[in-house]
């Protein structure tokens, strides 16, 4: 009985050594298997990742790389946008010191014009700038920033650079309202520059010309004469200018101010010396 165990516990541990012999000799050649083919392996992997695990994953990451795309283009838009925004605020910042020194300029050369408008037979009482324009149809004046406390009283010249302007009519302490020459309530005592015609004007119906109501001589002056102011009235100084003839019938005569009456921004009142 016992011989016949020990016989079959040897033939075990003969059948568990044979197998670890099979197992290590199968391992052996896997591993050599392996090692020998891994190339061909890694070839065919790359071949069936191009042929057909590269487009899928394309296929897949393409909407990320279009979202990652929309992306950077929304960034580098809103970025866009923010120095645009700048970019208009300093193009706005540059038009009004642009505005400003425009302004500056035109002053300055009215003013300079100015200095020049006044000759030997005037005092400057004050240099005021318009206010206001009320140009109805029977009513053309302008406010100025002159007045009481400035030395300016009622009835006296207003001018600027092209000539003889209107009157003060209604001074006030700080502001003045200047009758212009084109109402049709103004009237001016003026002669012309050629032969010394002496005549009376007043504003035409039309808003623009001034129209003759008195001529002292028998024959009207011709188109194209100067005329100025004569200083018979007492109100204005004598020699301003006033305007052209350019217009007459037999009875009367029109003159065009020289005056533009639209763009008027600085005037002077002034009186005789």
């Amino acid at each position: 009985m016992a011989l016949s165990f020990k016989v079959k516990a040897i033939s075990r541990s003969n059948f568990l050594k044979n197998l670890s012999l099979s197992i290590i000799f199968l391992l052996s050649f896997l591993l050599i298997f392996f090692s020998k083919s891994d190339y061909f392996l890694v070839n065919k992997f790359k071949v069936i990742s191009n042929n057909y695990i590269h487009p899928i994953t394309s296929f897949v990451v393409a909407p990320i790389n279009i979202i990652s795309g929309i992306k950077t283009q929304f960034n580098e838009f809103k970025n866009l946008k923010t120095e645009n925004t700048i970019l208009k605020e300093e193009i706005m910042r540059l038009k009004k010191w642009q505005t400003l020194a425009i302004q500056n300029s035109s002053e300055n050369k009215v003013f300079k014009k100015l200095l020049n408008a006044t000759d030997n037979n005037l005092a400057l009482v004050k240099t005021a700038s318009l206010i206001t324009k009320s140009a109805f149809m029977f009513s053309k004046m302008i406010n100025i920033n002159a007045g009481l406390k400035d030395g300016v009283i009622n009835n006296m010249a207003v001018v600027n650079h092209r000539g003889l302007v209107g009157r003060t009519v209604d001074t006030s302490i700080n502001n003045s309202r200047v009758l212009l020459l084109t109402d049709h309530n103004s009237s001016i005592s003026v002669k012309t520059i050629s032969n010394q015609n002496y005549s009376l004007l007043q504003g035409a119906d039309d808003g623009v010309h001034l129209v003759s109501i008195f001529n002292k001589e028998d024959q009207l002056p011709s188109i194209g004469d100067l005329v100025v102011t004569s200083g018979s009235a007492q109100i204005f100084p004598s020699d301003i200018l006033v305007g052209k003839i350019v217009k007459k019938t037999k009875y009367k005569f029109y003159v065009l101010p020289f005056v533009d009456f639209k763009n008027i921004n600085y005037v002077q009142v002034v009186e005789n010396r």
